[in-house]
């Protein structure tokens, strides 16, 4: 399982570095095409946006043709965006592309968590999602700190021309290490279920929270960049990238939060990851740089630990239908990432990062009563 293993891992991580490749550095790219802020945000926003709306999708065609060969053809089209990203001559070029990235990159995540479950046997499938949720939090590193520090050194278009290569040999890789699975027809989510689940107090106040926490990340990592490379710090695009250094933190919190939450509960981890967000957002409105650094990391350990447990807890609520539990998973997951760069840019026009975290914080506070509610009452 070595081999198997060490190939997800870097496959999981090249994939999701991607999403977040222009955070390190969209202070350069405003500059580079002399955009407002709000178009730049457009670069993580579309692609957030486009990827949301595409990953229903891909597990049904999982089923019919098979999970690596769908992740293999994904992969191979996200290199030709990333592609174009490089080469980009005007805005519309790059926002296009970055669009085209959200389509595809669902085609591996989408598929990956019932991906791995299959490969893995039973008694090393909690190994598996470790190791994948220790890669998504590791890609979420790997994709600012290697465009920060490529930016700072060569230049933005040589930062995606890095992760072309990246992907040219996670596509190697995943095709010749990671072993293909049995052709069969998947149960989908259809309209019906997912009527029943939104208007089921339990499971909605479980999906209101991954939205709010990533929305919170998503602000917090973005919205920090600009902030950062102001006056007083005025951090370059390879000192911002290694600002994110503080990201690996989540790569603990995977493995940590998952074990915890089959020993002391679901709901208590979730406790304590959000606690650690709300902390984590307070010390990013200080002054010193270090504790806008330490805040970023226990943002990111709030994010992590969520993430770990979230799909978890819903697969406990009907363990019979986790496909469809998991569409709306991701569904309002990527909808918090995407509203976590429009609204925060509001925000920032009135009170700048000060804005930025104080929304940040009402939304966490507001998004956790329902479930709140629902354990007092219950």
């Amino acid at each position: 399982m070595l081999k198997t293993s060490l190939t997800l891992f870097f496959v999981t991580s090249v994939i999701f570095s991607t999403i977040y490749t222009p955070q390190a550095i969209l202070p350069q790219l405003q500059g580079a095409f002399g955009l407002s802020m709000a178009q730049t945000n457009l670069l993580l926003t579309g692609m957030l946006f486009v990827l949301m709306l595409a990953t229903p999708w891909y597990a049904p065609i999982a089923g019919r043709y098979g999970a690596r060969r769908i992740m293999g053809v994904a992969t191979f089209l996200l290199m030709l965006s990333v592609g174009l990203s490089a080469v980009a001559d005007s805005f519309g070029v790059l926002l296009t592309s970055r669009i085209l990235q959200g389509l595809f990159v669902p085609g591996i995540t989408a598929i990956m968590l019932s991906y791995v479950q299959a490969i893995y046997p039973p008694e090393h499938r909690g190994l598996g999602m470790g190791v994948y949720m220790g890669a998504t939090g590791f890609g979420a590193v790997m994709g600012r700190l290697v465009a920060g520090w490529v930016t700072q050194g060569y230049g933005w278009r040589a930062a995606f021309g890095v992760f072309v290569v990246l992907l040219l040999v996670a596509l190697v890789a995943m095709l010749r290490y990671l072993p293909d699975t049995p052709v069969t027809p998947k149960r989908s989510a259809d309209t019906a279920r997912i009527r029943t689940y939104l208007t089921d107090p339990a499971i909605l106040s479980i999906l209101i929270i991954p939205t709010v926490v990533f929305f919170t990340f998503m602000a917090v990592t973005t919205f920090a960049t600009y902030h950062l490379a102001a006056a007083p710090y005025h951090l370059n695009a390879g000192a911002l990238g290694s600002v994110y250094l503080i990201l690996l933190f989540g790569v603990v919190a995977s493995l940590v939060a998952g074990r915890s939450s089959d020993r002391i509960g679901r709901v208590r981890v979730l406790g304590i990851g959000i606690g650690s967000l709300l902390l984590g957002i307070l010390l990013t409105l200080m002054a010193p740089l270090p504790l806008i650094i330490l805040g970023i990391g226990l943002v990111t350990i709030g994010m992590f630990t969520v993430q770990s447990v979230t799909p978890t807890h819903l697969g406990d609520l009907a363990p019979d239908d986790k496909p469809t539990l998991a569409v709306l998973y991701q569904t309002f997951f990527y909808f918090g990432g995407a509203m976590g760069t429009i609204l925060p840019a509001a925000a920032w026009q009135y009170g700048e990062y000060a804005g930025v975290g104080m929304l940040a914080f009402g939304l966490v506070v507001l998004g956790v009563v329902p479930l709140t509610y629902r354990m007092l009452r219950y």
